[in-house]
């Protein structure tokens, strides 16, 4: 670097003057001198500002200037240097040590004319750059700007944002008359001419809203404020703000155009409207509001909120305030109720009251809420007749509002869901039924936007664990506006269906058990006679496997002469003229043997009586028809054979019971000797084959022992007698099973009977009460008489388990017909008993009723 100019050394020997410049009129000094390159020269103080203070290495004042600045600054100066003269005024961006950006300001020129050295005071303007840097973000961010005018000089000036507004290009310069140019013609320029000139006249200031056209010929809303500045009477200065509002002012129009839209809107469906101020109390009615109750505000005058309170009906008020408070606490977007108000008449209208609430104290609290009354008198009494008829209504129904809460219900309805004697008009569906699917909120839901569901089956859990099973259907009911009103449930108890549905699966599960498992044949066959199953016990009869056998038809397998009888009786239960048929009929074995079979066919059909199968029962009965020609070639030879057939009859009897007898034996010994050979299934079922068959043929003993006794001769036998014999018998067997046996016989009456039926039949009908008693009740048997002129009423009474006589009266008296489950249960007792009340030529009546108790009446001749 050259050698200092004299003049600066001078200047910068004179401590004093240079501390006062450095202290008080900069923040450093730079000194330049212009050879074949510059050269600079930073002072201390000027380092300091950068970051590097005595004893750091210092890069030098270019090295630290942004790139970009520090050729504009060169370029300056240069031209200053070509003219030999002239002051110099830059901002340089420096790089600080720490790397901070600062704003420098440059002030400098040459010492002296045809001098190479320039001298700078440097000032950092970074705080005032960086504010008036943020003063612009600020005002571009809320779109003002500021203007004045120099009214001497008659020059205005423009902040940036005001140019910005303007959309002028960077080298725009205003002046009084383009200004105004900027203003819209009409309205909007003469305004802005009228409030300017009242300014300066008048000193006036002005506030006003106009419309701009930029200079990109865009219509733009702006807020222009004005303030005059007087000195001596006169306006010198007129200056202000500039502010961009135009989406301000859009949105300004457009929220008026709506809030006209609106009024009109209010005004054309007839609504009350009303403004509420939470806090305070205030509020602000239209007259339509008045004119439901049939007042004018002027006759509700002073208005505030107590107006509502006074008029409305008490119990419809404490549902407003929940549900305000539910708005309040924005658990709710909007306010919604249906509530009386008093009129001034004395009666009751009905409001649709509905609001909002449109703004908030700073603390979260609802400050003004806006809101609508509608009139619904007519609605509600449409809807009260609508629920008089659903009360009505033989089915089940209930009529709900908008939020799910009952307006009516059907008289069965409450039967169905045991609601007799509760409160449930006004109360939600869900109180109703608190465990319903909860998907029951989203089908309530659904039938309000005007949908339809149902279901074939629900099933609903009541609060004390009992279950139901429905079938319903959910739609909306619409009022004479064609409004959506609430919804309508209809409903059908399918309990019973349900549980018969399921017993059906039960028995259905039962059936196919006893199908495989049978003793006898069994088989399903199509109308058309095809087999389309069968068991193991029809396969072993006829010698087919069951593959071969559901390959064929029945009629394949029938012998020719019998299968007109059967197809005829068929015919006639397809046709429907009957629904059972029993004959007897031969089929053809595999080997070609004929077979004697016992047929008894059912009918089965579908809901809408439509035919879809038979079941088919075949019982072998070729060895007893092998018997029973046996017997009739013997009735056909002689009468006198009659006598040595009953002998016969009592032979067979007699050695079957005691062959059977014997076999049973024969299988208990061996269960002794060898207990192992009954772990086998054959040898179980041997055995079990010959219980049942010893049990058959004392039976049928009995039964033949009925009809060789008939012609025994009657006796006068006193039945009080009888009865208390009888009761002695069965002393041990009424004390275990703790039932009550009572005489109440008339002990001077006798009966003409065979002594030994007399006491079967007592017998049989007091066991038969013992065996059958409910164990839910103390339970007794009663033995009763009734003299009648020509014969006497013997009534056998119990509170037993009761027979359905619906269901069994045609099979009562029937063999092998049992109507309770019961290990001793054959179906024999009554069977043999009517037998023999007959066979001494009475008769046996029966009334019974289930769960309640039967009364047997058998009627004896006097003589």
């Amino acid at each position: 670097m050259s050698s200092i100019s004299p003049l600066f050394e001078e200047f910068s020997s004179s401590k004093n003057i240079l501390n006062l410049i450095e202290t008080e009129l900069c923040d450093g000094i730079l000194q330049l001198t212009q050879n074949s390159d510059w050269e600079e020269k930073s002072n201390i103080s000027l380092k300091n500002l950068l970051g590097f203070p005595i004893g750091k290495n210092y890069p030098g004042f270019f090295n630290l200037v942004q790139p970009s600045d520090l050729t504009a600054f060169l370029d300056a100066i240069g031209k200053i240097s070509a003219e030999r003269g002239g002051k110099i005024n830059f901002i340089l961006r420096a790089k600080h040590v720490n790397g901070k950006r600062l704003h420098l300001q440059l002030i400098g020129q040459r010492l002296k004319a045809n001098s190479p050295d320039l001298l700078f005071f440097i000032k950092d303007q970074t705080a005032k750059i960086e504010q008036e840097d943020f003063t612009f973000q600020c005002n571009l961010a809320s779109k003002i700007g500021y203007w004045n005018i120099d009214l001497e000089t008659q020059k205005p000036y423009w902040s940036r944002v005001t140019r910005l507004i303007h959309e002028v290009p960077d080298d725009f310069q205003p002046d009084l008359e383009t200004a105004i140019d900027f203003y819209k013609d009409g309205h909007s320029k003469e305004l802005i001419q009228r409030v300017v000139k009242n300014a300066l006249e008048k000193g006036e200031p002005y506030d006003v809203e106009l419309i701009l056209l930029t200079y990109n010929k865009k219509e733009k809303w702006v807020r222009a404020i004005g303030l005059p500045e007087f000195a001596d009477g006169k306006c010198i200065r007129l200056y202000g703000t500039f502010q961009d509002i135009h989406q301000r002012k859009i949105n300004r129009l457009k929220l008026q155009a709506e809030q006209a839209k609106f009024k009109n809107a209010i005004e054309g469906t007839n609504l009350g409207t009303w403004e509420w101020n939470v806090q305070t109390g205030e509020a602000v009615f239209n007259e339509r509001w008045a004119e439901i109750t049939g007042y004018t505000l002027a006759e509700l005058a002073p208005i505030s909120i107590e107006t509502w309170t006074k008029l409305a009906h008490p119990e419809d008020l404490e549902v407003s305030s929940k549900k305000l408070q539910d708005c309040f606490e924005k658990k709710t977007d909007f306010y919604e109720c249906e509530a009386r108000m008093k009129h001034k008449d004395g009666h009751w209208v009905w409001v649709y009251d509905r609001g909002k609430v449109f703004s908030w104290t700073e603390d979260g609290k609802p400050l003004m809420m806006f809101g609508t009354h509608q009139d619904i008198t007519e609605t509600k009494n449409e809807i009260e007749q609508q629920a008089i008829f659903i009360q009505q209504a033989p089915t089940s129904i209930a009529m709900f509002d908008k939020e799910l809460n009952y307006l009516s219900a059907s008289s069965k309805w409450i039967r169905d869901y045991g609601l007799n004697g509760k409160k449930i008009i006004g109360n939600s569906f869900f109180k109703t039924f608190p465990k319903s699917n909860q998907n029951w909120q989203e089908i309530f839901e659904d039938s309000l936007k005007g949908n339809s569901r149902k279901k074939d089956e629900e099933k609903l859990v009541y609060e004390n664990g009992e279950i139901q099973w429905i079938k319903w259907e959910c739609k909306p009911w619409y009022n004479k506006q064609g409004n959506i009103g609430g919804a309508l449930i209809y409903t059908q108890d399918i309990t019973k269906v349900k549980e018969t549905a399921e017993q059906l699966k039960i028995s259905m599960s039962a059936f196919q058990r006893n199908f495989e498992n049978a003793g006898i044949g069994m088989a399903i066959v199509s109308t058309e006679g095809q087999w389309k199953n069968v068991n193991d016990r029809l396969c072993e009869m006829i010698g087919y496997s069951r593959e071969e056998l559901l390959k064929l038809t029945f009629q394949d397998i029938t012998h020719p002469e019998d299968l007109n009888a059967d197809l005829e009786l068929l015919y006639e239960t397809i046709r429907g003229e009957r629904q059972t048929y029993q004959i007897e009929k031969r089929y053809f074995h595999k080997t070609g043997e004929e077979i004697h079979a016992l047929l008894s066919v059912s009918a089965v059909r579908d809901t809408e009586d439509k035919l879809l199968y038979f079941i088919s029962q075949i019982i072998d009965i070729t060895d007893l028809k092998h018997a029973q020609a046996q017997i009739e070639k013997l009735l056909q030879t002689s009468e006198d054979q009659n006598e040595r057939l009953k002998n016969f009859a009592h032979i067979v009897s007699h050695n079957l019971r005691s062959h059977s007898g014997g076999m049973v034996q024969l299988l208990e010994f061996l269960e002794i000797e060898s207990p192992e050979y009954f772990q086998n299934e054959l040898v179980k079922l041997l055995k079990q084959a010959s219980d049942n068959l010893k049990e058959t043929i004392e039976h049928l003993t009995q039964i033949v022992n009925v009809n060789l006794q008939s012609s025994y001769p009657k006796k006068a036998l006193n039945l009080y007698d009888v009865v208390e014999k009888a009761l002695q018998s069965l002393q041990m067997a009424s004390q275990k099973s703790s039932v009550k046996l009572i005489n109440e016989v008339d002990p001077a009456l006798k009966v003409m009977a065979i002594p030994a039926y007399l006491d079967s039949i007592v017998l049989n009908f007091l066991t038969n009460g013992i065996k059958y008693k409910d164990p839910e009740k103390d339970s007794f048997v009663k033995v009763k008489t009734i003299n009648h002129s020509e014969s006497i009423e013997i009534q056998f009474e119990d509170n037993g388990l009761g027979i359905d006589l619906e269901r069994y009266s045609n099979s009562l008296f029937g063999m092998y017909k049992t109507f309770h489950k019961h290990d001793d249960s054959r179906g024999v007792g009554l069977y043999i008993t009517k037998n023999q009340i007959e066979a001494m030529g009475g008769k046996i009546e029966v009334e019974s009723k289930v769960t309640v108790g039967t009364i047997f009446k058998v009627f004896l001749n006097k003589n």
